[in-house]
Parts: C-alpha cells; structure tokens; sequence
C-alpha cells in the first residue's frame, strides 16, 4: 500500500510499505480523509522530537471499515468511522480513572514511531473505533480530533455561561475553541491573531470581537468593550511566549487561564502577576475518550459547524507538496485533509 513517509526534517515520501491486516481484535480502515495537524507541520520540520523517522504521521482521521479481525462484533465491513487515535491499555490507573489520554503504556497514533493515518490503510484495535453518521461527512469526520481537543480545553475552563471569554490563537484549535465556547452562552468572545484572514472566519463563526495586536490595542479594546470588567476566561491555542503572555494579561484579578497551545517547550511568564493578582492556571491535554464520543454525538445531531475552517482538500499523493506550502506560508490555509 502507500503512504507518507517521514524520512526526516522536511524529508516526506509518497511511497509503498508493507501491507497490514487485522489482528485478534482490531480492524482494517480504508482511509477516506485525513487532517494535517499543526503539530504534524512541526513534526516534518523535525524541531518537536515527536516524530521518530521512517514513520507515517496523521492522527485526525476517517474512513470505512474493510475487514474486522478474530473477535470483533460490534463492527462489521462497510461502517463509516472516526477513530479514538489512542491506543490505551485500560487497566493502568489513569484508563481507570476515566483518563486513557494519560495512559501510562498509550501508543498514539502518528506520533513518535507509532505509524499514523496518512497511508492508504491503517490497522487499529476496535475498542477505540467510533460509528460515524450518515449525515457526517468523511471530511467533517477527519475533525472530530482537534475538535476533542477543543471541547476538552473548554470544559477546564469550568462555566462560561455570562463570562467574558479571550480565545488567542485562531489556527485551527483557536476556531474550534470558538465554536465550543459559542455553545455555552458566554457574555462576549474575543478572537486575537496576527492573520487578518484567519480572523474573519473567527468573525464568521460567531466571535464578537476580533484583534490583530500587531494593529490594535488589546487591553484598551478589552476595557472599553467590558466596561472595565475585563476577562474572564482566556483560552491560549498556540503556545509560545508572546501569545501565553498575552492571554495572561489580559485576565481580571482571579480570571482563569487554559493553556491548550503545545508548540515551545519553555515559555518566559511574569509568576509574580499569577501570584498576586491570584489568576488560575490549567493545561489541557487531548481529550478522553467519553469527549471524543460527545463530539462524535454533537456533530450527528448538526449542533456544530466545522466546514468554514476547511481551506482545502486534496489527494494523499500531494502530501508532500502541501507539507512543504504548510511549512513555507501556509498563507489563508487553515485546516488541509487529504483524502483517497
């Protein structure tokens, strides 16, 4: 079969590897769409260490089931799906506590040297495969993982009901996180990016205000649209200095801050603002597995709209032209699938 191949930095093949079948308990899956992920940009220019060549990266996905392997009854050949792309032990005592993202032995797909999803097929235990609606497209389905991602950095952000909410970042986490928050009967949402472009489909998804700090005064335009009151909740979706620093100040005494942006390892934070003007601070990582199945649910039941965020699709053997336009200047593109 074929598949993207990392070689190494900025090294990308569209090349065969062997086949694979299912095993005792997994399934075969014809892959239909997969998303390339900010983090897979990062990972073929080789400057996070999380992806271990020869590998196949992808972890956003979606396809049909081809065959089922000894021991699986609740899928069969032709089910439409999207896959929990953890593979998770269950017994360590993260699976335990309802945490299999955090599990002590997990193997997530497309990271590391586990192979991913950016291959014709790919061959994953049925515990962790989701039924996918009819009414759900392959592609829409290929955003349920960074839409977990999302949700699960909103829900630890606690109530946002009546809150005046800060999202930074409008890449592809930001945007859903926007969708998620919109969801929850805030009080008003602003949107800061440095993309004018990015920042009008955070306009077109429901954001009350949007700000590019390169042009505008973010702490003035917070004051004088909360009447003093400031921010409440600031979600920060990219993870480095200037916009970690930038979500922290613009929180009123005791706001909240979730950090769900993973990109530098090491920030520079003001600790003496945290401490004396008592603002919280979560980190929020993946999702687990009952957060991916309400998604799965909340995109059945058409609560929730993800097409605008959808820049370009394209066939899997131009992977390697669109990592290489992704990691130049990704320009308007926001999320890129590749598809069969």
């Amino acid at each position: 079969m074929k598949a993207l191949v990392y070689h190494g930095p900025e090294d990308l093949k569209w090349e065969d590897i062997e086949d694979v079948s299912p095993g005792k308990d997994e399934v075969l899956i014809k892959v239909k769409a997969v998303g390339i992920c900010g983090s897979d940009v990062h990972g073929y220019l080789g400057i996070t260490g999380r992806r271990i060549p020869p590998m196949v990266m992808g972890h956003e996905f979606s396809g049909i089931i081809e065959e089922v392997g000894e021991g699986v009854t609740t899928l069969k050949p032709g089910d439409r799906v999207a896959p929990y792309p953890v593979v998770f032990c269950g017994e360590c005592d993260f699976c335990k506590q309802g945490k299999p993202h955090m599990c002590r032995y997990k193997k997530a797909l497309g990271v590391l040297e586990c192979n991913g999803a950016m291959a014709e097929y790919v061959c994953i235990p049925a515990k962790v495969v989701f039924k996918l609606a009819d009414n759900v497209s392959y592609n829409v389905g290929s955003m349920i993982e960074p839409m977990a991602v999302a949700y699960r950095g909103v829900n630890t952000a606690g109530d946002i009901s009546g809150k005046n909410v800060m999202i930074v970042g409008a890449g592809t986490i930001g945007l859903l996180v926007l969708a998620v928050v919109k969801m929850r009967n805030p009080a008003k949402v602003f949107v800061s990016d440095l993309s004018d472009n990015r920042l009008s489909v955070a306009k077109e998804m429901g954001a009350d205000f949007v700000i590019n700090p390169s042009k505008e005064n973010i702490n003035d335009i917070i004051k004088n649209e909360t009447n003093g009151a400031g921010i409440d909740i600031a979600l920060e979706a990219v993870g480095a200095t200037p916009t970690v620093q930038q979500a922290m100040a613009s929180l009123k005494i005791g706001g909240t801050a979730v950090w769900i942006g993973n990109s530098a390892k090491m920030i520079n934070i003001n600790m003496q603002e945290i401490v004396t003007r008592e603002l919280k601070v979560f980190g929020s990582f993946l999702y687990t597995f009952q957060e991916f199945g309400e998604i799965v649910d909340l995109l059945s039941s058409g609560k929730l709209n993800v097409e605008p965020m959808i820049s370009l699709t394209a066939p899997m053997e131009q992977g390697v032209e669109l990592f290489k336009r992704l990691a130049k200047d990704p320009g308007p593109l926001i999320k890129v699938i590749l598809t069969d």
